[in-house]
């Protein structure tokens, strides 16, 4: 395998470090995910042009190489063909792909036509913003001063979108379902209708208005109660703990996909429709379905 490049916009990503690395590094910077392989010459071709132009956007996005023959999982999840093929995340999940060597024209247009913008200092004005200071204050954990900053903005209408939608994220992070719904009903178009909203909005109905806290608690007292787990796992995905979630619902699919007139598979397939099914994470996890239906 050729070295890696030094450069900090560029990393290499496999199966135990896609998440971490990629999606949930997408839900603040563009990822632009390299399949590549040691044998294919025009991945030779457009590897340089990639970091050249990473380089140029200056963390404007990240690219993300996968040797697709020491992590083949990443390339059957995003249904790959043939390599050289580019997936671009944002905000978790695929928005666009190409495949084979481009330009670095093409590559810039194919950029620019996602709304990828070259960085010059945006990353540290995006690292002083309100999402960035309520994430550092939940970090260490002040989860109710985060949501109290927050709640003012909002009501001073001084948060864009997605300051909005982190805003609903963390409410129901903290259990207050209710409270996220009617942030989200507060929005008005053309805000209302971005498909952002409707997403968690899915995700909310998820938990059936159960708190996390509580549905917690229930399958820590119950833990070999199939519905208990179930609703947990729901209850995570609803409160943003999407992977947690998935695997807990997959737990129980795994020991008896049948169990309660399919309960299991409709709970996963609920948590697909809701989380997206470009999602990556909801892409693993509908394979592992589909091989677990056909055994």
């Amino acid at each position: 395998m050729p070295p890696m490049s030094d450069s900090a916009h560029v990393i290499e990503a496999t199966t135990q470090t896609f998440q971490a690395e990629v999606a949930e590094r997408s839900l603040k910077t563009p990822v632009l995910v390299d399949l590549w392989a040691t044998w294919c010459e025009p991945c030779k071709v457009l590897g340089p042009v990639l970091e050249k132009v990473a380089a140029d956007y200056a963390g404007g996005f990240v690219v993300a190489k996968v040797d697709v023959d020491g992590s083949p999982e990443i390339a059957q999840a995003l249904g790959v063909q043939s390599v050289p093929t580019c997936f671009l995340l944002k905000e978790g999940r695929p928005v666009d792909a190409f495949a084979g060597a481009v330009s670095e024209k093409q590559l810039i247009d194919f950029l620019t036509k996602n709304g990828v913008e070259p960085g010059e200092g945006g990353a540290e004005e995006e690292d002083s913003g309100p999402i960035a200071i309520a994430e550092a204050m939940v970090a260490d954990g002040d989860m109710e001063g985060a949501l109290e900053m927050l709640k003012e903005l909002c009501a001073e209408e001084a948060l864009d979108l997605d300051g909005v939608l982190a805003y609903a994220e963390l409410q129901a992070q903290a259990g207050d379902a209710d409270g996220a719904a009617a942030t989200l009903d507060a929005l008005k178009d053309p805000d209302a209708s971005d498909a952002r909203v409707a997403e968690l909005r899915a995700k909310l109905s998820l938990a059936g208005g159960k708190d996390l806290a509580a549905a917690q608690a229930a399958a820590d007292a119950n833990p070999e109660d199939a519905t208990a787990q179930l609703e947990l796992g729901k209850a995570l995905v609803a409160a943003g703990e999407v992977e947690r979630g998935l695997e807990t619902i997959w737990m129980v699919a795994r020991v008896d996909l049948g169990y309660d007139d399919g309960a299991p598979q409709k709970a996963l397939v609920e948590v697909f429709q809701a989380v997206g099914h470009d999602d990556p994470r909801v892409l693993s996890y509908q394979q592992r379905l589909s091989v677990l239906l056909c055994s």
